[in-house]
């Protein structure tokens, strides 16, 4: 069963004369999150639709609460992402000997005290400037777009730390062609941990002043050797490619992949691979959980249970499709919503 691939990894240690075993926890759980719910109107919705005595939402967030540590939550989805990531090698998914891979921060948007455990700034958007955030590194091929890991951050994490531990667990599960990285990495210190790790990149460039000086300074199309840092201090170098966008807007990548004037737009294509993140994040909304809870283990849990929820919903797309189709379709057919409804009412499509 498909529930079965994820399921035990998340034990919540229950009393063996508990009312509720772990699966009728994680069943409400998948309820809520298909249905993008909170957890209280979603524990009404789905004992409605069961016809049958479920946890109600207090009794499942206090589970969570108190029979699961940070570290183990982390350490147990660690485990159903690898689970996962198995299956899809298995049914050979990834075919391609080097695989491109994408590295963002995710926000989820916070209402409570900023002084609040985990809780980080973020640029203002929607009434706040505050977030819970978290670190993906994820595969990005045409139809198979996986999350390898994902981390929580605290404010005083440093990026170039979270990005070295991303892809050294990515570099000891799949051979690496590029990696796309969001703007938000633009700094020497984690150019720094893209060049000790060995791998070719691309990233846009920050608009500050020394960039916008050589946009005006150039004309598209153009590449330049560029040196980031301050004298006598660390200083890395790097490609900075100035070219026109299909638009015909001039934009600004850094890199460090074998690039000239007469290819510069290639880049457009090579980056384009790291947008499909921004849709894999907007579909995992369809799988997210709503809270209004200021714990950051409960935002956690979800968060992560989210991810495990995508990954299970492209392997089953994906294996289904080479079964019945015998190719891999560049959309899912098999809708979010349908899905949710088959994993928690016990249907398994794939036989994953």
């Amino acid at each position: 069963m498909i529930k079965e691939t994820i399921y035990p990894f998340l034990d919540f240690k229950l009393h063996y004369t508990a009312k509720y075993d772990t699966n009728k926890f994680l069943d409400l759980l998948t309820h809520v999150a298909m249905n993008h719910d909170f957890t209280e109107n979603g524990s009404k919705t789905f004992r409605f639709v069961m016809k049958e005595n479920t946890p109600s939402a207090d009794t499942l967030l206090y589970h969570i609460k108190n029979k699961f540590t940070s570290e183990e939550i982390k350490q147990v989805f660690r485990k159903a992402f690898e689970e996962i990531f198995r299956i899809a090698k298995k049914h050979n998914v990834f075919r391609k000997k080097k695989l491109d891979v994408a590295v963002d921060l995710h926000d989820w948007l916070y209402y409570g005290d900023k002084n609040d455990f985990m809780v980080c700034e973020t640029k203002p958007q929607k009434g706040t400037s505050h977030c819970f955030r978290f670190a993906t590194i994820n595969i990005v091929e045409n139809g198979k777009r996986f999350t390898l890991l994902a981390l929580p951050m605290h404010a005083f994490d440093n990026k170039h730390d979270v990005l070295n531990e991303l892809l050294s667990y990515a570099k000891s599960k799949i051979n690496i062609r590029n990696v796309y990285v969001d703007r938000g990495f633009f700094n020497v210190k984690c150019v720094e941990v893209l060049e000790k790790q060995k791998v070719k990149w691309l990233m846009p460039a920050v608009m500050n002043r020394a960039i916008k000086k050589l946009m005006k300074e150039y004309d598209s199309p153009t590449v330049l050797d560029y040196v980031m840092g301050r004298k006598n201090f660390d200083q890395v170098k790097f490609k900075l490619v100035i070219v026109n966008d299909q638009d015909d807007i001039k934009r600004v990548f850094a890199t460090n992949l074998k690039v000239t004037k007469d290819n510069a737009k290639i880049l457009f294509q090579e980056y384009g691979k790291r947008w499909g993140i921004e849709t894999s994040y907007r579909v995992k909304q369809d799988f997210k959980a709503r809270t209004t809870s200021k714990k950051h283990i409960i935002r956690l849990f979800y968060f992560m249970f989210c991810a495990c929820l995508y990954n299970l919903w492209i392997l089953v797309n994906i294996i289904v499709g080479m079964i019945i189709l015998k190719f891999i379709p560049k959309e899912p057919f098999i809708t979010a919503k349908f899905f949710g409804v088959m994993l928690y009412t016990l249907i398994d499509p794939g036989g994953g």
